[in-house]
């Protein structure tokens, strides 16, 4: 596909927190949809996320109870939004982590995200704009005088995030660059391929974060097959290079302790 022929959606996500798989939310959601002709259209919405928002992530988005009261929830809103960015290539900054929060969204159906070319303008902007002190968003918005009213919120941010990719795409064109095959990410791996884990144990896991709770496992080690019966009380799920892992206070060995999550068979609620 021809960079000069492609539509592309650049998006942007605001969350509860940084973790999707640790039953952190969608809040809101902005976009600009750019047409080969240079016509715009964007789409905003605000979801109301069903749990409260970390002071971490208030701190950076500002986005207060009261802002969400009566919004819509995310499966009210994203089919929409996969209406929206359809026929379009993906534009993201740090594009993994929007990209997260839209797979969880979409629950047993995301594999349709699986069909959509994605770029990641946070990682061009590090390849083409060489020598910047700093590569966050509002930085280099400012360095290149475009306004960063609004930073932090969905929308503005995937305004400026339009306006970094189309200088990209003038470096890129200048450099001799065509396709969008040539700059796009690599295809998700297995490992954040949530498929390839147990739903159930998965929403055991979520809820049992999100409620403070304490889950009885049944977990069978990779390296000698050795199947045990343990009780943990799950902090968080993080991606390793390949795979989803669980971090949870063992009562079993008394510590804090790292689970793959392909190694857990069953998890029911202590």
């Amino acid at each position: 596909m021809r960079l000069d022929e492609a539509t592309y959606t650049v998006f942007d996500v605001e969350t509860t927190g940084l973790y999707p798989y640790a039953g952190d939310k969608i809040c809101e959601i902005g976009a600009v949809r750019i047409e080969p002709d240079g016509m715009e259209d964007t789409f905003h919405v605000m979801v109301d996320p069903e749990r409260s928002i970390s002071l971490g992530a208030f701190k950076v988005n500002q986005i207060i109870p009261e802002m969400l009261i009566g919004q819509p929830k995310i499966e009210d809103v994203i089919t929409g939004f996969m209406a929206f960015i359809d026929g379009t290539v993906l534009v993201a900054y740090n594009a993994g982590f929007d990209l997260g929060f839209i797979e969880k969204a979409l629950g047993y159906r995301d594999y349709m995200l699986r069909s959509f070319k994605t770029i990641d303008a946070l990682k061009l902007a590090r390849k083409l704009f060489p020598g910047k002190t700093r590569y966050n968003l509002g930085h280099l918005s400012e360095s290149f005088g475009f306004s960063t009213e609004g930073e932090h919120r969905a929308l503005a941010d995937a305004v400026m995030t339009a306006k970094i990719f189309q200088r990209e795409l003038s470096i890129l064109k200048e450099d001799g660059v065509s396709n969008v095959e040539e700059i796009m990410e690599p295809a998700r791996t297995r490992g954040e391929d949530i498929s390839m884990y147990d739903r159930a144990i998965l929403e055991s896991l979520e809820n049992a974060i999100q409620g403070k709770g304490q889950l009885r496992i049944t977990y069978q080690s990779i390296w000698n097959n050795k199947i045990t019966d343990r009780v943990i009380a799950p902090r968080q799920i993080r991606k390793g290079y390949d795979k989803l892992y669980v971090i949870a206070y063992c009562h079993l060995r008394e510590e804090e302790r790292n689970f793959r999550l392909d190694c857990i068979t069953s998890a029911v609620a202590e």
